[in-house]
C-alpha cells in the first residue's frame, strides 16, 4: 500500500475545499426551507449566547441566502407546498443537514413529531443531491 505524499495530499484537500466552495440548487417545498431555516435560526441563537462567532456567521449566511432567494408573495412566505429552489454552497449544505440531522434527535426527545419529521425531509432532500 502506497502513502501518499504530501504535495499530493495537500492538493486533493485542496480539492475538496474547492468542492465545498461550489455552489449547488436543490430543489424543495417551501416548508422544507421554512424548516431549515428555523432549525439554523436556532442553531444562530444558541452560537449567540455561546459566543461561537463561526457558526453565527456560517448560520446567518444561509439564512440570509435563503431570504434572498425565496419567492416571496406579498412579503410572506410562499405557500409551503410550493417547489422553490435555494442556492447554497455544498459547505452551507453540509451545515444545515447536520443541523438537521441532530434536530431529529432532539425533536423525538420532545416528542414532537411533526419537527422531527421536517428534519428527516430536509436530510433526505440535501442527501438525495449528495452534497
Amino acid at each position: 500500500m502506497q502513502i501518499l505524499n504530501g504535495d499530493l495530499l495537500r492538493w486533493m484537500m485542496a480539492s475538496m475545499d474547492g468542492l465545498l466552495d461550489e455552489p449547488v440548487t436543490l430543489q424543495m417545498s417551501a416548508r422544507v426551507w421554512a424548516g431549515i431555516d428555523a432549525g439554523v435560526d436556532n442553531v444562530v441563537s444558541l452560537a449567540a449566547q455561546d459566543g461561537d462567532e463561526q457558526v453565527m456567521c456560517i448560520g446567518q449566511t444561509i439564512r440570509q441566502a435563503g431570504w434572498d432567494q425565496v419567492p416571496w408573495v406579498n412579503g410572506d412566505w410562499p405557500p409551503m407546498n410550493q417547489i422553490i429552489s435555494i442556492r447554497l454552497t455544498r459547505a452551507q449544505w453540509r451545515f444545515a443537514a447536520d443541523e438537521a440531522q441532530k434536530g431529529i434527535a432532539v425533536y423525538q426527545e420532545l416528542h414532537d413529531d411533526q419537527s422531527a419529521q421536517l428534519c428527516r425531509d430536509a436530510l433526505a432532500v440535501i442527501e438525495a443531491a449528495a452534497v
